[in-house]
């Protein structure tokens, strides 16, 4: 059993090796969470030549030498050649680095979980490498479930807490009675149900009596 765990990677410097379809999917989910990337790797997708092109990523179309990794914070290896994934693995490891492997052969440190996001709202979905097919399958249900108005009520309680903390500075007991009572699970039947103006109604209901 894995640690579950979101990384920050904003700014950090992150190494995909490899330049094919898969690395390009690894890729776009680096860049997604703002890290900067460089791709080693020979005949590079057009996918990766455009994110090149367009300066999101620093592309370098050649072999993978162990010096590519020298201060990188996370490397991945994605590649379908075995031994030139394990040199990453090994190259990784020597230096501390965070090291992911697209395929079942070398050793990863961690894996990429299947991912449904509904704005700030994310989901990962790993079957702990088991059964990627499943993972799937889950992915999908759960991306028919959560419809984008989980990401509009998400915006909304996280504009309400600094006004929540702002009408109750000194009372942490009305802060979280009001959280108690406006977030349950007959708010996200409102969502499904698109009651935006009967969720406003609740908010100020709420407010007046976490003064109670």
């Amino acid at each position: 059993m894995r640690y579950p765990v979101f990384l920050n990677l904003d700014d950090k410097p992150c190494v995909a090796v490899g330049a094919g379809r898969v690395a390009e999917r690894r890729v776009r989910g680096l860049r997604d969470a703002n890290a900067c990337v460089k791709v080693v790797g020979m005949n590079a997708t057009p996918g990766i030549v455009n994110l090149a092109e367009a300066g999101a990523i620093h592309l370098c179309q050649r072999a993978f030498a162990p010096r590519d990794l020298d201060g990188c914070f996370l490397a991945i290896a994605a590649t379908d050649n075995a031994c030139v994934n394990r040199a990453v693995q090994v190259a990784a490891h020597r230096r501390g680095v965070l090291f992911c492997g697209a395929d079942s052969h070398t050793d990863s440190d961690f894996t990429v979980p299947a991912v449904v996001r509904r704005g700030g709202l994310q989901l990962a979905i790993s079957t702990d490498g088991k059964s990627p097919a499943y993972t799937k399958l889950l992915r999908r249900e759960l991306e028919t479930y959560l419809e984008e108005g989980h990401a509009r009520l998400l915006d909304l309680l996280c504009d309400l807490r600094p006004k929540i903390y702002a009408r109750f500075p000194d009372a942490p007991k009305c802060r979280e009675k009001f959280w108690q009572q406006l977030v349950t699970p007959d708010i996200l039947t409102m969502v499904r149900r698109g009651q935006w103006a009967e969720i406003e109604e609740r908010i100020e209901a709420c407010l007046s009596s976490s003064l109670d």
